[in-house]
Parts: C-alpha cells; structure tokens; sequence
C-alpha cells in the first residue's frame, strides 16, 4: 500500500483586492495562531498559490504576481502547498481546513503482557503509538479509550478481576482522552498508556458502542471535520453474560486455556463467548454515521483471523493485503506494529464527495487540486471534477480515474479553490 501523509481537505475563499495574493491559513484544530500573509507581488501573469504553515515572506518581484517566498513560520498552519498556474489576478485567499479526528479504541486486557519481539505488547503498544503520533500530530487530531477500564479498580489485575473484568464506562465517560489536536495532546495519550497497565478481559463491543455515542451523542459530535476510529486488539472479543456457546466458539477454548470441554459452558463463564455479532453491530453503526473503522491485530489474533476480516470489511476501511485487517505478527515485532500505524495514519480520508463550505461566486472561478496537484474538470474521458448544482452547489464531485486512484491511493490533501479562472 501506498504510504501517504493525512489528507486534510482544505477550502480556499478568493476575494478580490488591491494588493496581490495575501494567504492566510484557518485552522478547525486550533493549534495557535493563523499563518500569517505571503509577501506583496505585483500584478498581472499568472500566479503560483503559496499556502504555508507559518508567516511567509516579503518577497513577490514587481509585475510577476508571484507570491511563493515562504518565510520559517510557527509551524501553527498547515503544511506547504504551491498551486501553479491559477490566474487570480488580484486576491485574498482564506483557508477553512477539514481535520481527521482519530479515536484509538485500543486492547488493554491481560494478554498484553504476552510477548511481541523482545518485548511486551503493551510496551510495543506504546511505543509505535508514541511514534505515530509524533509524525502525523500536526496534521490530526487524536483520542484515547481504553478497554477494559474499571471505573472501580485504578488498574484491573492480570488475573481474577471478578466483576471488573469486562468494565467500561458509556459514552464520554469510557473516553479518557477526548479527541484534540495530536501535537497538544500525544503526550496526555503518552502518560495515560504509561499509567496504565494490562488486565481484565476483552469487551471489543461495548469500546466500540461507547465510540459509538461519543461521535453521535457526546463531545465528539460537534467536532468539524472527518473521523475514524482504529481498533487495535490482540483477542477474541468477549464479556456479554447474554451468551451461551460451544467450546468451537469459546474464547478461552480458541486461546488454548481450556482443559477439557467447553470452558463457556457454566452460568458464570457465558461472558467468555465469542462476541462477534456485537462487534460488527457496532462497526455497521459507526459506518452508517460516516466513521470508517481501521482494524488492527497483533499476535494473540491468529486464531481470529476470520472474524478480524469480517470486522475489516464492516469498518468500511479494509486492508488491500493478504488480510482485510492490518495483521501484526510476532516476527515484525515493534516495527510492524509501528510500520501498521503510520499505514493507517498516512493514507486517510478516499472520499469523492467533497462537501463546500461556502459557495463560489461564479461556478467559472473554481479549481481543484489533489496533492496540490491542480485537476481540470472532467473531460472527454470520464476523469475530473464537476460542482453538484451549477446554481447552488454543495459538493464537488470527483468521477473516473481520478476518484479511482483516490479512492485506492488516499492523498495527502484535497482542495477546493474559489476565485481562480477554472484550468481546463
């Protein structure tokens, strides 16, 4: 697959004005001040489009109308984005970033102490998060919930946890680091992970129902911009006492603990069935509200891997390897995990559906550009770009080649640009 960076969809708003092309960059993140304007040019020609993370120079030659000396910046923006060849005479550009929101739903029951590599999975865990966050912080948002998480007990044991095994709070509640921007928040992640430590079983339907609620009902519903969930888990899911099973679908029997028998066959084992139906229940919900799912497995899995693969495919964002899900194994050890979750973080967001948040004052004056790359509208070939309404549009809608190669590769950024004669 493809590496890429975050997509974050931006939309630029050109207006005119006397003095050139001043780019000022908005961000939904909130992470300090807006970048600030690009240096005077002159008038006339065409102009190369310079959107930069901090506060651009003062260059810009007499008569050239080229606007692209970016100064160092704070780094409060977002990245850098030329856009060559777009005649806008004189403008004001502003631009209205889209951000990727990310809740990491992640396994912290007892078998993550098992070993991955020459270490624990837990402390690989936190170690490739602490990577990943690091190298996209800037460009997303992130969160945090755990499970299980006892609510009653400040770290649940290894073993006989009782009635906390499969504890979890709803909604907001079970979220211990709501979503923010990744750069302010990776090192609260950081610390949570720290002071925490594995035990209890593996409630993967109640996390996902808890997500759920927080992106439909709670905090994260008022969020602007695109969001995901990812699931990393090393087991079967389990902990709903509602279940009776044989031993073919026993989790305690599928890890290899179980003696003789069906180890799920008593009243006060039914918590220990294989939970599954739940867990897909719960990713449909979070699809149909427009959260896609990434699933990951680390070793501990394999004997699931059937069902990882179902829950792949019901998140809406599956694996294009051997399996649906993002397969971590023992041999990779902290490097594939690692390696899995810069994948996942680096090639977000495939939709051709790009939704306006403002409306261009002449459909003529609208470009679009993928990667920074500026796209034509769809020609004789099915490949482009055309507005749903020429009168009132809410959306640009990417059709043929170019959907398809976004929808398999992902991209870094996706912009809209309002006030630029349309390239053809």
């Amino acid at each position: 697959m493809q590496t890429l960076r975050a997509l974050s969809t931006l939309f630029f708003f050109a207006a005119a004005s006397a003095t050139g092309v001043s780019c000022t960059s908005k961000d939904d993140r909130s992470l300090g001040n807006s970048g600030g304007s690009a240096g005077r040019g002159g008038s006339g020609g065409s102009t190369t489009l310079t959107l930069t993370g901090g506060t651009s120079g003062s260059g810009g030659s007499s008569g050239s109308g080229a606007n692209d000396n970016a100064g160092a910046g704070d780094g409060s923006g977002v990245a850098e984005c030329s856009f060559t060849g777009l005649n806008c005479g004189g403008s004001s550009l502003e631009a209205d970033l889209r951000t990727v929101n990310m809740l990491l739903v992640i396994d912290k029951s007892a078998s993550m102490t098992d070993s991955l590599g020459n270490q624990d999975k837990w402390i690989a865990m936190k170690t490739a998060l602490a990577t990943a966050l690091a190298r996209v912080g800037d460009e997303m948002n992130f969160g945090l919930e755990l499970f299980p998480y006892s609510l009653a007990l400040t770290s649940l044991p290894e073993d006989d946890c009782g009635s906390n095994c499969f504890d979890l709070a709803d909604g907001d509640a079970a979220i211990l680091v709501p979503v923010r921007p990744g750069t302010n928040v990776a090192g609260e992640i950081s610390a949570e992970l720290q002071a925490t430590s594995p035990g209890g079983g593996t409630p993967t339907a109640k996390a996902l129902w808890s997500a759920v609620a927080y992106f439909t009902q709670g905090a994260g519903a008022s969020l602007p911009g695109n969001n995901y969930v990812l699931l990393a888990t090393d087991g079967g899911p389990n902990g709903n006492r509602s279940l009776t099973c044989e031993a073919a679908t026993c989790t305690t029997n599928l890890d290899g603990h179980c003696d003789q028998g069906n180890c799920c066959g008593y009243d006060d084992t039914h918590n220990q069935c294989l939970d599954d139906a739940s867990v897909i229940d719960a990713l449909k919900a979070l699809q149909d509200a427009g959260i896609p799912t990434f699933v990951v497995g680390l070793p501990g899995t394999d004997q699931y891997a059937a069902y990882l693969d179902d829950f792949a495919e019901a998140g809406g964002v599956p694996n294009s390897g051997a399996t649906k899900y993002y397969a971590v194994s023992q041999s990779q050890g902290v490097q594939g995990l690692t390696d899995v979750f810069n994948t996942i973080t680096t090639q977000l967001v495939r939709s051709c559906e790009i939704p306006l948040n403002g409306q261009p004052s002449k459909p003529s004056l609208v470009n679009v550009a993928i990667d920074c790359d500026v796209i034509p509208p769809t020609s004789a070939d099915g490949s482009g770009w055309y507005l749903d309404d020429q009168n009132a549009p809410t959306e640009v809608i990417l059709e043929g080649p170019v959907c398809d190669r976004l929808q398999t590769d992902g991209a870094r950024r996706v912009d809209v640009i309002f006030g630029c004669t349309t390239v053809r």
